[in-house]
């Protein structure tokens, strides 16, 4: 009895919601008929079987104890965390008062290298004041805001905080997390207000989380891991679940939501077996995992760059300089460096950029492979809707669009290298290349090509790598098994997201990146106040995230807004047409298919159909018939009729049976997770154990090259010290050489002047025994000379120097001969003639004597 009740009450709820909105066509009668045979599929209520780990059916719901609101506050008390005083009554929508929670922190970041690593939860508070916003993470839009804060002494670093938003006294609702995006490098929790998506049943919460350089450097090390951001958002999800019931919300309904950078990481956790378990839906607005815009194919080179411009040494094979140098430097000081980083590396193209992006093998472990292969590997896919404003890529074709204005080139391929540099990454550039070519641009474009004339296209080529063409990637290999809703937001309103930029964007577009949060969320103030037609698609969009989070279908509806049967749709498009502004297409590429970069299987031919809107015109080519544009307004739900007997209803019975086909199916789908999980486990151990091995083997070699390095070393030291050596002891030898030399010559100047004073004693006796005459004619030579007249009588005669030079020859053969010894005996013997003595014995000493006085004479 109390199964069968509780199935009459889904069923009237379900008939109740289903008539919250009214089709303007005529259906079959016989549809109820074809519904209970089972030729249609209805929509399940919560909870739905890829939300359940369990087969319970009916949940038994616990609800939390009963908050009651304060006057001027609104106080909770949290276990494990302390007690929570926000605000009552933060704002009245539609007579309904909204609590708030602003900055109540959920993590704790490190100081120094721990601004750069996985936070901690924050301990227990026995008060938490949750009143007043929390400042935005470190980036560079807020770099005075840092500096003035760190002179002041204030923790610019712990940043990690939530705001929760929900009407009073609620309970067990839905909730929506938002994760704000756009760049990955700015932005904060204050993006999301709830004046818009809180005029419905829900609890809506915001995340701060680290941007840039603290979010996303990595080394791939366990200092610096990488992805940091998503660890940051991984924290805050499970506070969630953990806490979320004492503010009103639904621990087993979490949706997260994230907007451009915001849903590429979003997108990323629902990838990761982490993270799954924390929520059970996406919404995807501009933003996927396989955006080529937030992957960072080169991580250490930007990790090079960034080090550079820190000015920090970065040394290969040993980063601990590094790690010191960045632990040093004040978040300020990290800011600037990589805001230089962008300004110096943008021209250069999308490889060049880095330091807000995801990196794949990240210490953390949530990207242990590309996100592509973990999409075609993840089993674990849940509801999501997805799509991407028409023009998203504008923003970004903005940053470059000088390069292609001054490019004067008539060759179409030179524009298209242009957008593929900035959009693509290398190793795709020839594959857009030629699909574009093919694809996008007529014949007429590539003969005559100019800016002008090829802009349209170039942005289009760039919207569809961006954003379009991640999104068809990203459901292709999920939608048969969980439903998948695409949108395009080609609407143009008063305002764009980025107007209070004052118009960057110097060429016209209709829709561009994060115009429908516009919708959702009253940010910036400039775009808070909507026109009633602003209005009007804001209340529409609201209700389908709000019905979304709700049920996990976006309208009751299905005709309104039918999942997707294959990865180019149907979809739903928001535009300006004034008789609907949701009009249903059939191709998501708008008629062009896709290029397969993944190697996943794609859907089968596209048809010929034409679309309009107010804005622009296409012939596109489409896979499926055209849906009829059915007008979305929504009306009261009508009361419906109860079955006589709830038993007998085949409604009840087709509903049991399909209750049960499911328990079964649940059961088959645990066992085959359970067996997938164990095979996994068994391959990561492999991998566990091949990654050791071949980091052993790396050591191993890094020891050996290191060992060979150092004997080389050691022997280039050996020999410079050898050489060193014995060019000393040459330069020694030379020295005592030098010594030697000299006192030699000192030695042979000693004996040179003895010599010579001998000799003068020699002269100066001789001269004191020369005759009275001789001196006196040496006497009168010296006067001569004085006066500077030779003296005639100073020289000898020629007789006199023969006789002279006769003798001393004489002399000389005496010394040596000893005959002539012996007859100069007998002559000295024998009695000699008479002749002038003076003459004859003193001849030699004439002759030098005379010699002397030439040279006197000469000098």
């Amino acid at each position: 009895m109390q199964l069968q009740l509780t199935v009459l009450t889904l069923l009237l709820l379900a008939l109740g919601v289903a008539n919250a909105y009214q089709l303007e066509e005529v259906h079959d009668e016989n549809e109820r008929e074809a519904w209970l045979a089972g030729v249609f599929t209805p929509q399940p209520l919560k909870p739905a079987p890829w939300q359940t780990t369990t087969p319970t059916y009916p949940p038994i719901p616990t609800p939390p104890p009963r908050r009651e609101p304060a006057p001027g506050n609104a106080r909770v008390q949290v276990p494990g965390v302390g007690e929570v005083q926000g605000l009552a009554e933060f704002k009245r929508l539609r007579g309904r008062a909204i609590d708030a929670w602003l900055g109540v922190r959920y993590g704790q970041v490190g100081s120094g290298l721990g601004r750069f690593q996985q936070a901690k939860p924050v301990p227990y508070e026995s008060f938490i004041n949750a009143t007043r916003q929390s400042e935005n993470c470190a980036q560079f839009p807020e770099l005075p805001r840092l500096q003035q804060a760190e002179a002041r002494g204030e923790n610019v670093d712990d940043c990690l905080t939530l705001n929760i938003y929900a009407p009073a006294a609620a309970r067990e609702l839905p909730v929506l997390v938002f994760v704000h995006g756009e760049m990955l490098f700015d932005g904060g929790a204050e993006e999301a207000q709830p004046d818009y998506l809180l005029e419905h049943d829900v609890v809506l919460v915001s995340i701060n989380y680290r941007l840039a350089p603290f979010g996303f450097l990595t080394a791939l090390s366990e200092e610096l891991p990488g992805n940091v951001a998503l660890s940051d958002l991984h924290l805050a999800l499970e506070w969630v679940q953990r806490n979320i019931r004492y503010f009103g919300g639904a621990a087993n309904q979490v949706t997260l939501m994230g907007q451009a950078g915001g849903a590429t990481l979003a997108h990323a956790l629902s990838l990761s077996t982490r993270t799954q378990h924390l929520f059970q839906q996406l919404i995807l607005q501009s933003g996927t995992a396989l955006n080529p815009y937030f992957i960072d194919e080169q991580p250490l080179n930007t990790l090079a760059t960034f080090a550079r411009l820190a000015h920090c040494p970065m040394m290969p094979g040993n980063l601990s300089p590094l790690y010191q140098c960045l632990s040093r430097l004040r978040s300020s000081q990290l800011v600037e460096a990589f805001q230089q980083l962008q300004q110096q590396q943008e021209p250069r193209g999308l490889s060049a950029l880095g330091g807000f992006k995801l990196v794949v093998g990240d210490a953390l472990g949530y990207l242990p492979e590309h996100p592509a292969a973990l999409l075609a590997s993840n089993n674990a896919s849940m509801p999501t809707i997805m799509g991407a404003a028409k023009d998203a890529s504008a923003f970004i074709l903005s940053r470059f669009y000088e390069q292609i204005q001054q490019l004067q080139s008539g060759n179409l391929s030179d524009y298209i290298n242009v957008v593929l540099r900035h959009v693509a990454p290398p190793q795709q550039h020839k594959l857009w290349h030629d699909w574009a070519i093919r694809e996008i641009f007529t014949p007429e474009q590539q003969r005559f090509a100019n800016a002008r004339s090829v802009f349209q296209g170039l942005l289009e080529l760039s919207n569809l790598i961006l954003y379009r063409a991640p999104v068809i990637y990203s459901i292709r290999g999920s939608y048969r098994k969980t439903p998948a809703y695409l949108y395009t937001f080609d609407y143009r309103g008063e305002h764009h997201r980025f107007a209070h930029f004052g118009n960057p964007l110097p060429f016209g577009v209709d829709a561009s990146l994060s115009d429908d949060s516009v919708y959702l969320f009253p940010y910036p103030a400039e775009a808070s106040r909507l026109n009633p037609e602003d209005q009007s698609l804001a209340r529409a969009l609201c209700s389908m995230w709000v019905s979304f989070a709700q049920s996990g279908i976006p309208n009751p509806n299905g005709h309104m807004w039918p999942k997707a049967s294959s990865e180019y749709g149907p979809f739903l498009r928001f535009t300006n047409n004034r008789t609907s502004i949701l009009e249903l297409d059939q191709h998501f590429g708008d008629g062009i298919n896709v290029p397969n970069l993944y190697g996943q299987s794609s859907s089968g031919a596209v048809l010929t159909t034409t679309s309009t809107t107010t804005t622009t015109t296409t012939t596109t080519r489409r896979p499926y018939p055209y849906y009829t544009r059915i007008v979305y307004r929504p009306t009261p739900p009508a009361q419906q009729p109860q079955p006589q007997n709830p038993q007998e209803d085949p409604f009840v019975r087709i509903q049991e049976q399909r209750r049960q086909q499911w328990m079964r199916e649940q059961r088959e789908r645990e066992r085959m997770d359970q067996e997938r999980e164990r095979q996994q486990r068994e391959q990561l151990l492999r991998e566990e154990e091949e990654r050791k091995r071949e980091q052993w083997q790396q050591a191993q070699q890094l020891l050996q090259e290191q060992q060979r390095r150092e004997e080389l070393e050691r022997e280039q030291l050996l020999r410079e010290q050898q050489q060193r050596e014995l060019a000393a002891r040459q330069q020694h030898e030379q020295q005592a050489d030098h010594e030697r030399s000299q006192e030699d010559r000192e030695e042979e100047a000693r004996e040179q002047q003895a010599r010579e004073q001998q000799r003068r004693e020699q002269l100066e006796r001789e001269r004191e025994q020369a005759p009275e005459h001789e001196r006196e004619r040496e006497q009168q030579t010296f006067e001569a000379a004085a006066d500077g007249q030779p003296d005639p009588s100073a020289y000898p005669t020629y007789e006199e120097y023969v006789v002279a030079h006769q003798a001393w020859i004489q002399q000389q053969e005496s010394l040596y001969n000893p005959q002539a010894y012996a007859s100069a005996e007998e002559e000295e013997s024998a009695p000699v003639e008479s002749a002038p003595p003076h003459r004859d014995a003193n001849a030699p000493q004439l002759f030098k004597f005379v010699r002397r006085q030439q040279q006197r004479l000469r000098f």
